[in-house]
Parts: C-alpha cells; sequence; structure tokens
C-alpha cells in the first residue's frame, strides 16, 4: 500500500458524502405536519432507498433491466410507497418536488471540510451510479469544491460493473493505480481494488439511521477512516 502514486481521489456519493437518510426523514416529517398524515418515515425513506434505488441498479447490473433515469427509479418506487402508507393529498407537484428531495441531501458534517483539505494534494471527484443533474444538485446545495463530476450515466452501466471503474480512469488519462477509491459501502471499494484502485473505508455508522443496518466489511482496505478530515490528515502525513 502506497498513496505517493494517487493522483485523484473518487468518491461514492449516496452515505459517503450525503446523509441520504436524515435528509429525506426530514423532508417526509415536514409532509405529515402538512397533511396531518403520521408515517413511520425512518422505514419508508429506507424501503425507498433499498427496495427501490438499489434493487433497481441490482437489476440494471445483472442485465436485467435498462439503465434508467436515477428521478425514474425514486418515483415509481415514491408513488408505491405512498399508496402502501396511505400518504394522500398531494398534488402531482408536491409529489415530483419530494421526489427530487434526492437532489437536496444534505452532505454529513465533515465532508466540505475534509474534501477541501483533501483537494490540496489531489484532484477530487465523485463517481457515482446518480445521474448528472442530481449530483450537480447537491454539489450546489452542499458548495462541494469538486473538480468535475463522474456519473455513471457516462458509461450506460452501474457500479459495481468489474469494467465501469476502468471507464472512470481512461475518462480523465489516469492509470488506475493513480485512483484512490472513497466510499462506505464495500461492494463498491472491492470492485474499484479488482480494477487496481486504491481503497478507502469511511465508516459511515448512521447511513441508514440511529437504529438501522451497519455495513460488514469483509475484507480490509488500504484505509479506514471515520472522516474525511481523518483521510487528509493521513495522506497527508503519509506524502
Amino acid at each position: 500500500m502506497s498513496s505517493h502514486r494517487v493522483k485523484a481521489l473518487y468518491f461514492d456519493v449516496f452515505g459517503t458524502v450525503v446523509d441520504w437518510y436524515s435528509s429525506v426523514t426530514r423532508e417526509g416529517q415536514k409532509l405529515s405536519e402538512k397533511l396531518g398524515q403520521p408515517v413511520p418515515w425512518g422505514e419508508f425513506v429506507t424501503k425507498w432507498r433499498v427496495e427501490g434505488y438499489l434493487k433497481a441498479l441490482g437489476e440494471i447490473s445483472s442485465g436485467n433491466a435498462a439503465i434508467t433515469p436515477t428521478e425514474t427509479i425514486h418515483r415509481n418506487k415514491l408513488t408505491a410507497l405512498l399508496d402502501e402508507y396511505g400518504v394522500t393529498g398531494l398534488s402531482d407537484s408536491e409529489i415530483t418536488h419530494f421526489n427530487r428531495v434526492w437532489n437536496r441531501l444534505d452532505a454529513w458534517d465533515d465532508a466540505r471540510e475534509g474534501l477541501l483539505l483533501l483537494k490540496k494534494d489531489f484532484m477530487i471527484l465523485p463517481f457515482s451510479n446518480g445521474d448528472i443533474r442530481c449530483l450537480l444538485d447537491i454539489s450546489r446545495c452542499n458548495e462541494l469544491p469538486w473538480d468535475g463530476i463522474i456519473s455513471a450515466d457516462f458509461f450506460k452501466k452501474v457500479k459495481p460493473d468489474p469494467t465501469i471503474y476502468h471507464d472512470a480512469a481512461e475518462l480523465l488519462q489516469f492509470d488506475p493505480s493513480e485512483i484512490m477509491m472513497v466510499a462506505c459501502h464495500a461492494q463498491d471499494l472491492i470492485g474499484a481494488s479488482n480494477a487496481g484502485f486504491e481503497t478507502a473505508y469511511v465508516n459511515r455508522p448512521f447511513e441508514y439511521g440511529p437504529d438501522g443496518f451497519v455495513e460488514e466489511k469483509p475484507v480490509s482496505f488500504d484505509y479506514d477512516v471515520d472522516s474525511f478530515i481523518e483521510l487528509a490528515e493521513i495522506l497527508s502525513d503519509a506524502r
């Protein structure tokens, strides 16, 4: 393991950079207050993420479904969940606005400061399955200091497709060994490692909420940190 060759850091976004669970749950609670309809929003949001978006990505990755825009995936599951939980009284425009909450997610507290520190020594870019509009909106909402944006949309495939990491390296004319993938998801990092990337696991124990699922790490990675700030300090010392 050596970070001396690394020139760029690629970041997973949902869960790693932004706190989707808390962000979406808060907006859901505001809807309940407006409509006077109590909803177990933590459960609702987890289903929206896992049974909607992540399930759809799995089907796309396995070749069982065509590439579908992020917003469409979210809207299809949202419509089903609103019916399942008996949420009524929302206009089409209000449903559209709520669906786009995924474009307004709040970053974790350490994210912007840590990215600014890492940017001093490395090129930094998100490398996400989210579509380009979603990634742009999230970046603007949180004033994230990216050097650019890489969306899986560019390649018409999704992570962890084993070829997409090479595609993302070639896009910016990097050798895979010159890139470090930063994520809170082991599957993403295993895919990146298999492609020749270095890896940094960021622990986000509350990704699925205070009582939610905590991911196990089946293998070890090059770095294991609790924040982007810690990663910046370690990599600075190593250089």
